[in-house]
């Protein structure tokens, strides 16, 4: 496989292998030529809503000679497939609550898809809920570092299962379960995060009696419970 950074080949490793996928926002198009170069998967879409990355993308295929095999779309969001082209998903590099919208806008196109590989850089919790709350659950889950940062990487299969906890929620059970060697700084960060956040809180009188900083607290003891099992 062509080099990729801890994030992407985090991604690439989720990605079910011989299955056609679509990289959403796939930017210069590496982690699609990466995967059709080595066989992984017998074809790519790339879709991205920019022009410059849909050119630096097209640059990359070209490169590689994979124009046969990859294809790049100027497009928002899933918009930019056919039903039933991909059977897998990749979105990454976005906030949670905007994944959510580009998977709900484009139902059509969703229902013939059968993995989604997702890497929120922010609304970990809102994007699980969601996905627990529309027929899918999370199979497999991971952390990378790369830059400097903690990803992570969910994949999402079909099916439907109970919601889980808030907490795992906001830390996948399957990290927990995996015994991520990135977990206990990622739950750490989250933790410091949130008090932060209530220190804040503090300052004014009214917030303190709040249903939002009571929750912040809640959260803070059910990560704290967490982190003593990692």
């Amino acid at each position: 496989m062509m080099q990729l950074d801890a994030r992407l080949a985090a991604i690439a490793a989720f990605v079910p292998a011989g299955m056609s996928f679509a990289d959403i926002g796939g930017d210069h198009a590496y982690l699609a030529a990466a995967l059709v170069k080595e066989g992984r998967a017998p074809r790519a879409v790339v879709g991205d809503l920019s022009a410059g990355a849909c050119a630096a993308a097209r640059r990359t295929v070209e490169a590689r000679v994979l124009a046969d095999r990859i294809a790049v779309r100027q497009g928002d969001g899933l918009s930019v497939l056919v039903p039933g082209e991909a059977e897998a998903v990749v979105i990454a590099g976005m906030g949670g609550a905007l994944i959510v919208q580009i998977l709900a806008q484009s139902p059509d196109v969703l229902a013939h898809v059968k993995a989604l590989v997702l890497q929120p850089m922010n609304a970990g919790a809102k994007l699980r809920a969601w996905l627990y709350e529309n027929g899918w659950h999370t199979a497999d889950e991971t952390l990378a570092r790369a830059g400097g940062r903690i990803y992570e990487v969910i994949r999402a299969e079909r099916g439907h299962a109970a919601m889980p906890a808030d907490v795992f929620l906001h830390v996948g059970e399957k990290l927990l379960a995996r015994r991520d060697p990135l977990l206990r700084v990622f739950v750490t960060e989250k933790i410091e995060k949130l008090r932060r956040a209530a220190s804040g809180m503090e300052r004014g009188a009214s917030a303190c009696t709040s249903a939002a900083y009571s929750a912040v607290l809640e959260r803070i003891e059910a990560l704290e419970g967490v982190l003593k099992t990692v």
